[in-house]
């Protein structure tokens, strides 16, 4: 049975039930190459004995027993995540030519199946018609769910009814209930996503008339029960909590395991999407998911491309335990731009009940010369350690000249079980110059016209050594772009003087296909904003990312834009020179975030420069906060008061 507003049903033959009206001809292609491949083992009446010949003569046998493992209500299928959200190329398909080899009885998915995110409608097709020449490889079917690159607009919506019906759907084999169901209906995008009325409806009929089915399994794309304001996915989880289920999901890109509402929820890792691939302990990593369904549940393996674990690969509190950060630095703040030799505070944290030992190392620098070099000490469960450490300078520098110098670290936790929890890190450390933010001293009018500025004290030298040697750009006539701050009650306010000589724009245009703006803004106290790695765009830190205008005076377009805070301003005017932009981000959320008598806040920005040669050049103003050049305190800015 599809989804509710689908009329006529039609029945197949048990143990496979589905009913369906209006199909599109792929699905009916696929479901009717289902009916054999479903139904060959429908008796299961032959006895071991009768297919074995053995010699049971003698007193001992080597075998351990003949209780075969060939219940024919047993089955087999496998599951696909996130393909993209940045995919890397060949993944996915060679994962469905192992898929091929292992021959399963047919192929879930959880969504992010193209890169989408565009209403140009030639593109979607091209896309869809790519991902499906890699389905068309598949010796078995293929049950596609939405996620938010496939499901992010009406044009995206369209398309999607047009090549395969309804977005959400369920269907029975062998008494086990699959509930496909779309979280993206709202079309609100990234980690907002939600159920509406109607699938709610939808989802209780089913559940309503198959009660009795052995197991109920749920695939979506979002982990909505991470969220709030998911519409009606409690309600649902209120349905299923007395019935025996299991639920599967993506979107986050790295695995989780939870027990909640008397069932297992499973956040997969990826299938070929974004991921820094940093293995096991992470949940990060590339894999299929392989289950085997029981009568007493879903048994599942993950096969990753280095090895197969079992479903506790990651679970909750181990995902707590390597993503927390042991160690906060406060760096040095210099009011001249000179530094003479300072002090930088190492503040490490043992926040589990295992003791961690560590150990610490800097590497070698032309200037600057700590006062340790190594450190290494068992650090007890539960306890904070701080250690200051004096850096000293050869001869006074401008800060300017000066690059970091690398700390190391290495963290070892071993476990009951001997499980060992390595973790390893660095952190840039370089003396952080005070740049002051003013209050305004007139009315800022956020119209991309600029009248209200004198100048732009901050510019991008994306050939300096804190941003780094970009390939494809060939120097400022290229492009770059300058700016300034300023703040009263009601908003922090930044111009943006951009200059490109070639400036590619449009609406119909991929994010990633024009020109674009990034603008990263952490408001939390200094230790938290200092010292972070852009790891948290939801909770830690501001995300604005929006596309030049495509005339001179039009709106810009966002990305994600569901994720923006309330009353954010952006105008941006298109220029001789490039284009000049004007921001207004509320008071309200750098308030919230810091407190009414917040005194500082950590910026970054970059302009994605694109020529129209397949690829945008990043010029970040100060390094990226996830990359190996980023240093601990970039980008801090300071509060002068009225």
């Amino acid at each position: 049975m599809l989804v509710g507003d689908f009329v006529e049903d039609y029945e197949v033959m048990v143990p496979f039930q589905m009913s369906y009206n209006r199909m599109p001809p792929r699905f009916i292609m696929v479901l009717f190459c289902m009916i054999p491949l479903f139904s060959f083992n429908a008796t299961g009446q032959d006895s071991v004995q009768a297919r074995i010949i053995f010699d049971r003569t003698g007193q001992v046998h080597p075998w351990s027993n003949l209780g075969m493992n060939d219940d024919p209500d047993n089955f087999q299928f496998a599951i696909v995540t996130d393909r993209t959200g940045g995919h890397r190329a060949g993944v996915f398909m060679d994962a469905i030519r192992k898929i091929n080899l292992l021959q399963p009885e047919f192929v879930m998915s959880v969504g992010d199946l193209i890169e989408g995110y565009t209403t140009d409608k030639k593109e979607i097709r091209r896309e869809w018609d790519e991902f499906n020449g890699y389905i068309d490889s598949l010796d078995m079917p293929f049950f596609y769910v939405p996620g938010n690159h496939d499901y992010i607009n009406p044009e995206m919506a369209a398309i999607w009814k047009d090549l395969y019906g309804p977005s959400y759907y369920h269907f029975i084999y062998k008494d086990v209930l699959f509930l496909c169901l779309n979280s993206e209906e709202a079309m609100r995008g990234s980690d907002l996503g939600g159920i509406e009325k109607p699938q709610f409806e939808y989802v209780k009929k089913v559940l309503a008339e198959n009660r009795d089915v052995r197991w109920t399994l749920v695939f979506m794309h979002q982990p909505l029960w991470l969220y709030d304001n998911t519409g009606y996915w409690k309600d649902i989880e209120a349905l299923l909590e007395k019935r025996r289920h299991t639920v599967f999901v993506g979107h986050k890109h790295h695995y989780v395991k939870y027990e909640r509402n008397n069932g297992k929820y499973i956040m997969l890792a990826t299938t070929g999407g974004t991921s820094s691939l940093r293995g096991p302990n992470f949940g990060e990593f590339d894999h299929v998911a392989w289950v085997t369904m029981t009568d007493k549940g879903p048994v599942l393996a993950n096969l990753i491309l280095q090895g197969i674990w079992d479903e506790n690969v990651v679970t909750e509190n181990l995902q707590l335990m390597t993503s927390r950060e042991y160690i906060r630095i406060d760096p040095v703040i210099s009011d001249n731009g000179t530094y003479r030799g300072g002090t930088f505070s190492v503040r490490i944290s043992n926040d589990e009940d295992y003791p961690m030992r560590i150990a610490l190392k800097f590497d070698a620098h032309p200037v600057l010369v700590p006062e340790v070099i190594e450190y290494q000490k068992q650090i007890e469960p539960n306890s904070v350690e701080v250690l200051d450490i004096p850096i000293n300078v050869i001869r006074p520098v401008s800060i300017d000249k000066l690059s970091p110098i690398t700390l190391y670290s290495h963290i070892l936790f071993i476990l009951e079980s001997g499980r060992e929890i390595d973790l390893n890190s660095s952190y840039g450390l370089l003396p952080v110059e005070r740049r002051m933010v003013r209050p305004a001293t007139s009315e800022i009018i956020v119209d991309g016209r600029m009248n209200e500025w004198s100048g732009y004290p901050y510019k991008c030298n994306s050939l300096s050594p804190r941003t780094g040697d970009k390939d494809g750009y060939t120097g400022d006539f290229d492009a770059s772009y300058e700016f300034n701050m300023s703040w009263d009650d009601q908003y922090l306010y930044l111009a943006l003087s951009i200059w490109d000589d070639k400036v590619v724009s449009g609406w119909t245009n991929t994010f990633w296909n024009q020109d674009a703006v990034r603008l990263l803004l952490d408001a939390r106290p200094f230790r938290e904003s200092a010292n972070g790695r852009g790891n948290d765009a939801a909770g830690d830190f501001l995300r604005i990312e929006f596309a030049l205008p495509a005339t001179k005076i039009a709106p810009v377009l966002f990305r994600d834009e569901a994720n923006l805070p309330e009353g954010l301003l952006v105008k941006a005017k298109k220029t001789l020179q490039g284009a000049d932009v004007e921001i207004g981000i509320p008071m309200e959320y750098i308030e919230k975030m810091n407190g009414k008598d917040w005194e500082e806040f950590r910026l970054n920005m970059a302009y994605l420069d694109y020529d129209g040669d397949g690829s945008q050049t990043i010029l970040w103003w100060r390094p990226e906060w996830g990359s190996a050049s980023n240093f601990v305190g970039s980008g801090m800015f300071f509060r002068e008061n009225h």
